[in-house]
């Protein structure tokens, strides 16, 4: 592990903190991910027990994503006083819990509950992590976030399979359970760790410095021109997003349209989750070594023309496999090339402030659109949800003319 840690550069920390840094954050986000990702799956059983249909699901999405996206603002005011490996430790038990509640649920509203309790957990992964990840890795931030992205992907890549395997031979409740146990014991490692993970050097010390410190850096974030920009560009593709329409809809989709059986779900998941993999970590790579901003709008491209073709596939399983591991290859690397040029639009001092407006601000929409995609797929379908969703990526190819590479051209030749 050591010599992938010295390949990505590093003259900031200790060796055994980049390592700790780059592997715990890793692994942290793949549980995270392993488990939003599972519930894509047991949806096929858990909307006949409890009665809802995709209207409700869409409640449940959004409900979750309004959860985890209003708390994920609030990260960069918090990490001058609370250390950022006990933000990430308390997140990860508040999402155990918040699973592990969701076996003994016995309506839709408790459902509801439970779910926005994990979601709240799970929020500080994405803005908390990111900013430990390009504090240490600075140079090499696309390709840092790439791995991050793509190892996460493989929690998301092992939830289907591991929960249809799962469903064969237990209830989905005790499922929830079982696998609450991965974020418990992942929060309390953060916390074996917390000595080596620190914050940033040269904090002010009194309580009055710090609050003004982070006032001060979300007013320098918010004025960024390109930031703002950056984050609309996350905001307006409506696919794509963790706890998103993803998640919510193509199970049930694959089920109740395409009658496909559980496995079969699991396998066809599995392959948009193997895209997942493939396409943040290539097409990170290719953003450190030119043009950032070209590679999003290419990026942005395939993923409205990918989501098109979704939006017409037919049950025929080989061309649907083929379309979901292209639909992933692009959709899910929108989020890594988006946190590297919003880490390249601003200074270190306002890492923690520019990640927590970016996620706040590229999130907010995922209510809506959740909303949207069931309601649209419980009165016209399927085809026509995921139509407007591949259009919705032309607005962030428009925005993106807007955007200005903001590294140096030395930076970019060293990588």
């Amino acid at each position: 592990m050591s010599n992938l840690t010295n390949r990505f550069e590093e003259h900031v920390g200790s060796a055994v903190e980049r390592n700790a840094v780059l592997w715990l954050t890793n692994i942290s986000h793949a549980v995270n991910h392993f488990q939003n990702q599972m519930v894509a799956v047991l949806y096929v059983v858990i909307m006949p027990e409890l009665g809802f249909g995709y209207a409700e699901l869409g409640v449940v999405t959004a409900v979750m994503s309004l959860m985890g996206g209003m708390t994920q603002g609030l990260y960069g005011f918090a990490t001058p006083f609370v250390p950022r490996a006990w933000l990430l430790g308390i997140g990860n038990i508040v999402l155990g819990l918040g699973t592990l509640a969701t076996g003994w649920v016995g309506s839709f509203g408790e459902f509801v509950v439970t779910r926005a309790v994990s979601a709240t957990g799970g929020s500080a992964q994405h803005p908390v992590g990111s900013s430990l990840l390009v504090g240490y890795f600075p140079r090499t931030r696309g390709t840092v976030l790439a791995l991050n992205t793509s190892i996460s992907n493989i929690g998301s890549l092992l939830s289907p399979l591991a929960a249809g395997a799962m469903l064969l031979i237990m209830d989905w409740r005790n499922i929830f359970m079982i696998v609450a146990t991965l974020s418990l014991a992942m929060g309390a490692t953060y916390f074996l760790f917390r000595n080596r993970l620190g914050n940033s050097i040269d904090e002010p010390r009194s309580g009055r410095a710090k609050l003004a410190q982070g006032r001060d850096s979300y007013k320098r974030v918010i004025r960024n021109k390109n930031m703002i920009l950056v984050s609309l560009v996350m905001m307006v593709g409506g696919a794509g997003r963790d706890m998103g329409v993803n998640l919510a809809y193509l199970g049930p989709h694959f089920k109740n349209d395409l009658a496909l059986s559980t496995t079969l779900i699991a396998v066809a998941l599995t392959a948009m989750n193997v895209g997942g993999i493939i396409g943040p970590i290539f097409l990170g790579w290719l953003s450190d070594k030119g043009s950032r901003k070209w590679v999003i709008q290419f990026s942005l491209v395939l993923s409205a023309l990918a989501t098109l073709w979704l939006a017409f596939q037919g049950a025929y399983l080989p061309f649907l496999m083929l379309n979901l591991l292209l639909y992933g290859v692009v959709t899910r690397s929108r989020m890594t090339l988006t946190q590297a040029m919003v880490s390249d639009s601003l200074p270190e001092p306002d890492r923690d402030a520019a990640f927590s407006v970016f996620f706040f601000l590229g999130f907010a929409s995922a209510p809506f659109w959740a909303l949207l995609v069931g309601l649209l797929m419980e009165h016209i379908g399927f085809t026509f949800a995921f139509s407007v969703l591949a259009g919705s990526y032309l607005l962030g190819i428009v925005l993106m003319f807007f955007v200005e590479d903001a590294r140096p051209i030395e930076e970019i030749l060293a990588t």
